[in-house]
């Protein structure tokens, strides 16, 4: 009698590897620089951490854009505004390009990338100190250490000038700077055959995605977002970009083939957004998969059945697999908070659930950024992956490969009569569309393509045709709106515009002044409302009435959650102050908290540093002046005199027995200012 094959379940990641478009069509310059700084932090590194595991395969996507501005920055370095501007002497920069270094040279993420260079986290607080003024020394350290602080762990393994930098600490040389950024050039050129070769040993899979990653469902049909929000508004002018979207998708094939001379079988669609017509249109250019989000197939399928993500579907002979999003959203934000043994325990835990859950075969597919959330890890991430590599190599009951490779093992697929439109932001198309910002970046496009299809005689029609296609990129739409929250939104509002000027320019047409004013409301914090007035709350765990809290600042603690969300537990912050207290509100989810040992503990930052832990207890909380309570809401009064400082970074830190349950902002800090007098103002 034949033995029973061992059932398996099969784990396929998918790393997305993705940038826009930076370069500005009018100067050839790239006005951001995050093509670059992922390049020396998570591009190599990425697949160099399951090249090390020889039981561990993965999917990489890397979009067209993305590669195209890779061999850009190898062809011209001195393209990019930041490593021209690195370049110089310090003694020649003008006071221009001294504040971009002063502004750009702190992207960096505080805790993990900062703190970790003592010069550097020095240099941190004397910028967030008053009237600070660095010197030429100072400024140089301060561009070698930001660049120390990108280069990923490879590159700090196997480089021998980064690694007598590191050894160094501070007190770099002119010759030293110039000396790390072009080994830092001469390594992108590294990047894309490590790939090549990976991919030839079928160690891993590469996937692409169209050209310049735009949401193909809303080009083919600007419409199909009322499949999922019935009620969302839709720009006033509409045009058709169906042609586009072919091109972006046919443009994207035979790149792939250029550069890896073979056919792609797999297409992560942008955001993960499909539609019925996007499948049909993957299946007329033979895409083997593609992929999108749980909710999408929820959606479709009018159920949630946790255990339907686990099956594969085909639509018009495309094979599509949907993501198991807590999975997939733990990597990208709850992990990097835990401990990295405590972190892969949760992760294994869970596969196992579903393994015996299900009485087939599963497919658990795990996808998110492949870039984004390792700065916000402990050493860029490195130690989450050996601990998650090894363990997952010690499992015999799963197998983690390719998506193409699964197709060969014995799971189930079933047919998909329809899909709902949707991406992998909510299931449907808010991201990108519905916002006034968003409707009329959609269309100003929509009016450039009018001009454009009108002058399909004009010998630069294909130029401005690229300009076009360039600016119907996802991350433009992304910017726009208040749901998301970026310090250079000015710059993605300039790019997209600049783009379509182009496309007027290359006709020969004038260009519409609307294009020459911003789209994007700048907000430079997330603040709904500034402090009107004076506070003195009671510190009771309630709102006690109207007016308490009515003169409060307001954030939204969740605003800088760009890619995927999650639930939290908190939500929202009040703020405001009197002449001897800060007065904090937190409201969210916190009686779910309440009175079961959890923590909250809130870092200032200015010119030094000050934690203050408070425990999450319905009874009053008193400690040297201090006082908190939570009942409906968290309410806190801190006195001012503890930190003696009226402008500063503040965060919050939920805690279960000295262990990070969640830390909001996730990616950020809030800059909050008490500084101003309202002795006069008052309501009557």
């Amino acid at each position: 009698m034949a033995l029973q094959p061992m059932k398996k379940l099969y784990l396929c990641f998918l790393w997305h590897m993705h940038q826009p478009y930076y370069k500005n069509p009018y100067t050839q310059v790239f006005e951001m620089p995050w093509v670059f700084l992922h390049a020396i932090k998570d591009y190599y590194e990425m697949p160099w951490h399951v090249s090390r595991y020889p039981k561990i395969k993965a999917t990489f996507n890397l979009v067209p854009s993305l590669i195209k501005q890779l061999y850009e920055y190898i062809k011209n370095p001195d393209s990019c505004n930041l490593i021209k501007t690195f370049k110089k002497p310090v003694e020649t920069l003008s006071k221009e390009e001294k504040n971009y270094i002063l502004d750009i040279s702190f992207n960096a993420n505080l805790n993990t990338m900062i703190k970790p260079f003592e010069k550097y986290y020095q240099l941190y607080l004397k910028k967030h100190s008053s009237n600070a003024k660095f010197t030429n020394q100072e400024l140089i350290d301060l561009q070698v250490l930001f660049l120390l602080s990108w280069a990923g762990n490879y590159l700090r393994e196997n480089n021998q000038l980064i690694k007598s930098l590191i050894e160094k600490k501070s007190g770099f040389t002119h010759q030293e700077k110039l000396d790390l950024i072009n080994q830092l050039v001469k390594f992108l050129k590294e990047i894309i055959p490590f790939y090549q070769k990976l991919q030839s040993n079928r160690k891993i899979e590469i996937s692409t995605t169209p050209y310049y990653h735009p949401i193909i469902p809303l080009l083919i049909d600007l419409t199909s977002a009322k499949e999922s929000l019935p009620n969302i508004t839709l720009p006033k002018t509409k045009v058709s970009f169906k042609d586009d979207a072919q091109l972006h998708v046919k443009n994207a094939v035979s790149f792939y083939q250029e550069v890896f001379k073979i056919q792609p079988s797999g297409f992560w669609p942008s955001e993960g957004s499909i539609s019925n017509d996007t499948i049909k249109l993957f299946s007329q250019y033979n895409v083997k998969w593609t992929a999108s989000d749980e909710d999408v197939l929820y959606n479709s399928l009018a159920s949630k059945n946790l255990e339907n993500i686990y099956k594969v579907y085909k639509y018009e002979g495309v094979y599509l697999f949907f993501r198991d999003k807590y999975l997939s959203d733990a990597i990208g934000f709850r992990y990097q908070n835990v401990d990295e043994k405590q972190a892969v325990k949760d992760f294994i835990t869970r596969l196992k659930h579903i393994y015996e859950k299900v009485e087939f075969n599963p497919v658990v597919s795990v996808i998110l950024d492949g870039e984004n959330a390792w700065e916000f890890y402990k050493n860029n991430g490195k130690d989450f992956f050996d601990a998650l590599y090894t363990e997952l190599s010690n499992q015999d009951w799963l197998e983690v490969i390719t998506f193409s490779e699964v197709l060969e093992k014995t799971i189930v697929i079933e047919n998909l009569s329809s899909i709902k439109a949707g991406s992998w932001i909510y299931g449907n198309f808010s991201t990108w569309i519905g916002h006034p910002e968003k409707n009329t970046a959609w269309e100003y496009l929509s009016q450039a393509k009018q001009i454009l299809e009108s002058e399909k005689e004009s010998k630069n029609y294909q130029k401005a045709k690229t300009y076009l296609l360039i600016a119907q990129g996802s991350d433009w739409f992304w910017w726009y709106g208040d749901d998301h929250f970026s310090h250079y939104a000015d710059r993605f509002d300039l790019l997209f515009r600049l783009n379509l000027q182009k496309v007027y320019e290359e006709l020969e047409k004038p260009i519409p002044t609307n294009l020459l004013k911003p789209i994007k409301k700048l907000y430079k914090q997330p603040t709904l409302k500034q402090p009107t007035g004076y506070l003195k709350p009671i510190i009771d765990g309630y709102v006690s009435n109207y007016y308490e809290w009515l003169q409060s600042g307001e954030i939204d603690l969740r605003f800088d959650l760009s890619s995927m969300s999650f639930e939290t537990i908190l939500e929202k912050l009040y703020y405001g102050y009197d002449e001897e207290y800060l007065y904090l509100r937190l409201d969210g989810k916190v009686e779910s908290i309440t009175d079961k040992g959890y923590k909250l503990k809130m870092s200032i930052l200015s010119t030094c540093e000050v934690e203050f832990i408070v425990p999450i207890q319905s009874l009053l909380y008193e400690n040297n002046g201090l006082k908190a309570c939570t009942k409906k809401v968290i309410e806190i009064a801190i006195p001012i005199n503890l930190f003696n400082c009226r402008n500063f970074d503040l965060s919050f830190t939920v805690l279960e027995d000295d262990k990070i349950i969640e830390k909001l902002p996730v990616y950020s800090v809030l800059n909050i200012d008490i500084s101003k007098d309202f002795t006069y103002d008052w309501i009557v």
